[in-house]
């Protein structure tokens, strides 16, 4: 089968964007947000940060379990740091991802448990790819917490869950490219 149903994922209301899609609401974008003063709701404590990436990688893994699939596959990879530095937030760091971060290559495939650890790297900026299983499925990660899912099904049930846990799905074409 091939990819026929895409989605923008993100924590962003669309009620919000203006009729060229830019997001009017000053909202926290980044892991280095913890702790300071943002617009939209004070103090970006830590735990609703993670409570944020859980949502996003539960999106994923629940996208995964409607296809039937158990792994995917890295291409795009780009890496900053040989080493993961978490001099920063070094709690939210467990030893899987700090492995993980040093093993990753392009074409290596992630069981979901690894999965979870790469996409809040990914998600941390501590490294950038995309993934995928064959033509049935794809991740995109852009700047600023935008995820973009690809699917061969249209996971209603999903997608439904997906958006009662809070983040907003839309249909949208990808705007990164697939090219390995």
């Amino acid at each position: 089968m091939a990819i026929h149903f895409t989605w923008r994922i993100t924590k962003y209301n669309p009620k919000y964007r203006d009729e060229k899609g830019v997001y009017l609401r000053d909202e926290w974008t980044s892991i280095s947000e913890i702790g300071s003063i943002t617009n939209d709701n004070g103090m970006l404590k830590t735990h609703d940060y993670i409570s944020t990436e859980n949502k996003y990688v539960k999106a994923i893994l629940d996208i995964m379990s409607c296809l039937d699939i158990q792994k995917l596959s890295i291409f795009g990879l780009e890496k900053w740091e040989d080493t993961l530095d978490t001099t920063n937030f070094s709690s939210l760091y467990n030893e899987n991802m700090k492995s993980l971060h040093g093993q990753v290559t392009n074409g290596l495939w992630l069981e979901k448990d690894q999965i979870s650890d790469l996409s809040r790297l990914i998600l941390r900026e501590k490294i950038w790819c995309k993934l995928k299983y064959d033509s049935k499925m794809y991740v995109h990660f852009g700047h600023d917490f935008y995820m973009f899912i690809g699917s061969e099904m249209m996971c209603e049930d999903t997608i439904n869950n997906i958006e009662k846990s809070g983040l907003y799905v839309e249909d949208f074409i990808s705007p990164i490219k697939e090219e390995d």
